[in-house]
């Protein structure tokens, strides 16, 4: 299992340009099973919603610190963790995508 950063780590996604992949990635996650998009979106919720309780609590300028975990998070945590649940579809997605631009 290996943890993706970013869309263009994919080696199947190595010869398509940026908006290609996404599109891509939005007929994988599309392909997602609901109780995948379930669990996703609870794994998500737990991960932003403590740092938002820390904002709505802050009256100073020391809101930043939880934006920036808010920030961090998602690019450390949470996009990897959605290109991990998308990762079985992508086969049938750039076929899709491939068919679609035929």
């Amino acid at each position: 299992m290996k943890f993706y950063f970013s869309s263009n780590q994919f080696p199947q996604l190595q010869q398509f340009d940026f908006r290609s992949r996404q599109q891509i990635i939005n007929l994988a996650t599309a392909k997602l099973s609901p109780l995948a998009k379930f669990v996703l979106n609870l794994l998500k919720m737990a991960i932003l919603i403590p740092p938002f309780f820390m904002l709505a609590n802050v009256e100073s300028w020391y809101f930043l610190i939880p934006l920036i975990f808010v920030l961090v998070g998602y690019y450390i945590v949470l996009r990897p963790l959605s290109l991990l649940f998308i990762d079985q579809h992508l086969e049938k997605a750039i076929s899709q995508f491939e068919q679609g631009n035929n």
